[in-house]
């Protein structure tokens, strides 16, 4: 009898991520958060198309706008609609095709779509994370965090601009490897050289003139929960030192003690500068960049998600105690929110709700409010139109570099554009 020969199985290739695989989408930011599928190349969007994806907007035409997905890209053209196809805050002229690029936003009628070429998971929003509001924004957050979970780790470093709510995905990571309580926030840019040292790792009574008796610190104080700590690159060199013995040895030495307690801890650290810089500067050490480095979470900026500004910005005003109802929103006005670059981030949106609200009492939210409060719009995101290039390129006497200076984008966009351009 023949032995049995082993079959060859078929080779899987790498694995992908529990995500799935990025799809291309239009993902609408206002009325209501949900992904749409790009339409095919030829199609004809207008009002029956949002009909069918559950938005009806009557300000939109039967035949609105025409897409074009030759080469990969996609390009979109006004179809002479009643209302206009505005782009980045600009009006198309009728039957001018335009490249959508990465977060793009596209207003026909009362909606607003922000172009997403590999949008990740569902086409459905995603529940908050924690207090942190994200629909789409904020997946790439919610999986590490997972993995983190999964892993259980002792250190997590998170990074991202001012008012991204790095303290709030700290809770969040708390949660998920079950070291919510006790949690302790410390913010290290706002404390003393010689006042944190004592704070957070103790000291024993004698150790300086005012330490009449022993203090335990905010690391032994939150033993087997969490330690938030806020602006890690602010932290001294020598204190550096310090916190790396309690990263690798588990263990504290209180402020003039001889002898160390160990702990467990979860140390979170978060910062909004550029620490891989700081370590070539030699302000930061290197050792201990390589340990919080392990675990490693990056919270995206407001303007790298603005899909997620109407959610953010109602959950904003509740938080206010006022409220916000979509049909009480100008459909400009959140179209302005979704532009604006937002450098402080949830701080800075917070901000500027709160100060429409006092030049205009009326529930809602309109443009002139907006206006009023953040200046005329002046940073619109280039739009890079047949009609518009013509301009500048006359203006620049056929000079490509100098027409991609005064358009705002670079020459190889500009050169791009030229060649899909019918001859004139």
């Amino acid at each position: 009898m023949a032995k049995d020969v082993p079959s060859t199985n078929e080779h899987r290739g790498p694995a992908r991520p529990l995500l799935g695989r990025p799809q291309p989408a239009l993902v609408c930011a206002f009325p209501r958060p949900v992904a749409l599928p790009v339409p095919h190349a030829g199609s004809l969007v207008g009002r029956s198309w949002l009909d069918a994806h559950s938005l009806p907007d009557t300000e939109v035409s039967t035949r609105h706008l025409k897409v074009d997905r030759r080469g990969g890209a996609l390009r979109v053209a006004d179809e002479a609609s009643r209302n206009g196809t505005w782009i980045n805050g600009t009006k198309l002229s009728p039957h001018d095709l335009v490249t959508l690029e990465d977060g793009d936003v596209l207003r026909i009628g009362c909606t607003l779509l922000v172009y997403r070429p590999a949008l990740i998971g569902s086409f459905d929003p995603s529940p908050p994370l924690g207090a942190l509001v994200g629909p789409f924004g904020l997946r790439a957050v919610t999986s590490e965090i997972a993995g983190f979970a999964r892993g259980q780790g002792r250190i997590v470093l998170v990074e991202g601009e001012t008012g991204v709510g790095k303290e709030l995905v700290a809770h969040v990571i708390a949660s998920a490897l079950g070291r919510d309580k006790p949690f302790a926030a410390v913010n290290v840019a706002s404390r003393a050289r010689g006042v944190f040292e004592s704070q957070l790792f103790g000291h024993v009574a004698g150790a300086f003139s005012d330490a009449r008796s022993a203090t335990p610190g905010l690391v032994v104080a939150h033993d087997r929960g969490t330690l938030f700590l806020d602006e890690i690159g602010e932290l001294d060199l020598d204190l550096q030192a310090k916190l790396l013995r309690l990263i690798e040895n588990r263990e504290v030495l209180p402020v003039g003690a001889s002898r160390s307690i160990r702990v467990d801890i979860l140390l979170i650290a978060a910062t909004h500068r550029n620490l891989e810089e700081m370590v070539a500067r030699g302000t930061f050490r290197r050792d201990l960049f390589a340990r919080l480095a392990m675990a490693r979470i990056t919270v995206p900026p407001l303007r790298e998600r603005s899909e997620d500004i109407l959610s953010v910005a109602r959950a904003v005003a509740t938080r206010l105690g006022d409220e916000l109802p979509v049909d009480s929103i100008e459909v400009e006005a959140m179209e302005r929110l979704l532009l604006e670059r937002w450098p402080n981030n949830v701080r800075e949106l917070e901000a500027a709700l709160a100060a429409s609200r006092r030049v205009d009492p009326l529930p809602g939210l309109r443009r002139w409010a907006l206006d009023k409060v953040l200046g005329e719009a002046a940073s619109s995101r280039p739009v890079l139109t047949g009609e518009a290039l013509d301009v500048a390129l006359r203006a620049a006497q056929g000079n490509v570099s100098a027409a991609a200076s005064s358009l705002g984008v670079s020459r190889g966009k500009v050169l791009r554009l030229r060649k899909r351009l019918p001859p004139k």
